[in-house]
């Protein structure tokens, strides 16, 4: 052995004494880092995620709001609302109309009560109509395009109202025609009889008077003029019976006239008392 490896080994054992001394007298310390630290290692964390919002609570259908309650369907639009009026008997149809179209929709009496008929009345933008159809509570409702608004209405207090007072009106305005037509065709005051050429020899019977029967008003007064060519009597009742006693003009010369005025209403027949077959009859209304 050399004395260069004598002094290596040499070397080496004193470096591994003077390290067994350091662990055993504590001046070394294993567990403490070493003097070349290695990089910390990063870490990701993602944000919270945003608080998700509680749902609105859903508003409960109005009573009025018949939207989903009635049945319908539309062409050339889209129905945004339905809403009744008990109030005014109505519902109020808002609509979007894109096109010319038709609303078709069934209304019972529940929800609009119609008129007597069984008919309603139809507003379209305010606008009365007449060209819808009605087939029982169907209803075909026609509209142009930039139509918002269709209104179906029934019968109201204010109709029945007003329809009361337009009957009462009219039943006036019958009333009041009627007394004037009566008045109009109320029998006259007077009238003038006389009779007919020829009468003195039978067969002008049973018209020998012109008129046969008159009419005239109560407290009116009947004038018996004589044109034929011989004299004649006018003389209340009848040839069977005779005479009544109400009048009797006695004998009428040609040419001459009586009259009487009768008061109290009925038929008066009378006769010629030399001529029996000429009968006539006064009315008295």
């Amino acid at each position: 052995m050399t004395s260069a490896d004598k002094f290596g080994i040499g070397f080496t054992i004193a470096i591994t004494a003077v390290m067994i001394g350091l662990v055993s007298g504590g001046t070394f310390d294993v567990s403490q880092p070493s003097p070349v630290q290695s990089a910390p290692v990063e870490t990701y964390t993602p944000p919270p995620p945003p608080p998700v919002a509680a749902p609105e609570p859903m508003m409960a259908q109005s009573d009025d709001d018949l939207t989903t309650v009635l049945s319908y369907n539309i062409r050339g639009a889209i129905v945004e609302s339905i809403i009744g009026d008990s109030d005014s008997n109505s519902i109020d149809i808002l609509i979007d109309a894109r096109l010319d179209g038709e609303l078709t929709i069934t209304i019972t009496s529940s929800v609009v009560e119609p008129f007597d008929d069984g008919a309603y009345f139809i507003l379209v933008d305010g606008e009365e109509i007449h060209d819808f159809t009605q087939k029982g509570s169907i209803l075909t409702i026609p509209f142009l395009a930039g139509t918002s608004d269709i209104t179906i209405l029934g019968i109201s207090d204010d109709y029945v109202e007003s329809h009361a007072a337009d009957k009462a009106a009219a039943d006036k305005a019958a009333a009041d025609k009627a007394a004037a037509d009566k008045a109009a065709a109320k029998a006259p005051m007077s009238a003038e009889v006389e009779p007919v050429a020829g009468s003195a020899a039978p067969g002008c019977e049973p018209d020998c008077y012109d008129p046969a029967s008159v009419t005239i008003s109560a407290g009116g007064t009947v004038t018996f003029v004589n044109s034929d060519t011989a004299p004649h009597t006018v003389t209340s009742g009848s040839a069977t019976d005779g005479p009544d006693g109400v009048w009797d003009s006695s004998l009428l010369m040609v040419n001459s006239s009586y009259s009487v005025t009768l008061d109290s209403p009925g038929n008066y027949p009378y006769f010629c008392m030399v001529h029996p077959w000429m009968e006539g009859t006064v009315i008295v209304e």
